[in-house]
């Protein structure tokens, strides 16, 4: 399973035990967080140390959203706008706010491949629901699906351009999700047909050379609707097989969110194995006390 796994780090620079795994059981990539990130040379001096321990070219993925998902406080990561202040600061002109996500992640983009990454996880393509729970937020471009659609469009090509593969987020949709799935299994009870239709941003760019996505662990009472006992889309062949794969055509690779998150039940073994069988194809593991002791299991590090 370690082919599989992006993986978090504990600190600012490798410590031996981590260079010792990295390099026995290379993951699939890594990803920074704000506890990775001090300055510009010591981030590209770490993502050196991973590929000099693994010996090959190991993702390295960073959540850099802009607004309050920031990891890297210096410019041009610093003091980004979030994604819903693009429409309105551009007065509903939806030409002029996707040229300026444009620019703004072709720069970010550029910035992020000069210091050795890989992949960024956004954009977001969750549509805004002012009664969701404020863990999207302003981080959703709007409130309609095609203004999403074309606002996260502009973000993928501004990164693709700079050479950083966009990983969109969260499959099927978080926008109207009733928790915060960092601390509970958060649920959405709409008809199928409205989530579906609200996850047609998805649709669009895969469409667009979307090469990338990453799943909710959200419960979509839908699904049950379908005869599947209900479970996060993470875990769900609903979800990532018959929607993602089959109805949207998506050939790309299939991101679980983190499942050391409690939205993903909080056994973070059981949940790498069960959204491995489901079909994600990387599967994040951000926790570092939690990282080495799968990523060495017997079984699980053996696994291709």
């Amino acid at each position: 399973m370690n082919r599989h796994l992006v993986i978090g780090l504990q600190g600012m620079s490798l410590s031996d035990e981590e260079a010792r795994m990295l390099h026995a059981y290379p993951p699939l990539g890594v990803i920074l967080f704000a506890r990775n990130c001090q300055n510009p040379a010591q981030v590209k001096a770490l993502l050196d140390a991973v590929r000099q321990a693994t010996g090959e070219a190991t993702w390295a993925a960073i959540d850099e959203e802009g607004g309050r998902v920031n990891r890297m406080p210096w410019p041009p990561f610093s003091q980004r706008r979030s994604a819903a202040d693009y429409f309105g600061l551009s007065s509903g002109d939806v030409a002029a706010a996707e040229q300026a996500v444009y620019q703004d992640n072709l720069c970010i983009g550029e910035a992020l491949a000069v210091l050795g990454f890989t992949h960024n996880c956004a954009p977001v393509l969750d549509v805004f629901h002012a009664d969701g729970h404020g863990i999207i937020g302003e981080r959703a471009y709007a409130a309609d699906v095609e203004t999403v659609a074309r606002l996260a469009a502009a973000c993928m090509r501004g990164l693709h351009d700079a050479g950083i593969d966009a990983v969109g987020k969260h499959f099927p949709g978080h926008g109207r999700a009733n928790a915060d799935s960092h601390l509970a299994l958060p649920q959405v009870d709409a008809p199928l047909a409205t989530i579906l239709a609200e996850a047609d941003g998805f649709r669009q760019l895969i469409r667009q050379g979307l090469r990338h996505v990453m799943t909710a662990h959200v419960v979509y009472k839908a699904s049950g609707e379908q005869g599947e006992v209900e479970q996060a889309a993470t875990f769900s062949p609903f979800w990532v097989q018959k929607m993602l794969r089959e109805k949207f055509d998506f050939s790309g690779q299939v991101w679980s969110d983190d499942l050391c998150m409690q939205g993903a039940g909080g056994d973070v073994r059981k949940a790498a194995n069960a959204a491995l069988a489901t079909g994600c194809d990387v599967l994040l593991l951000c926790e570092p006390e939690v990282v080495f002791p799968i990523l060495s299991d017997d079984v699980l590090g053996s696994a291709v």
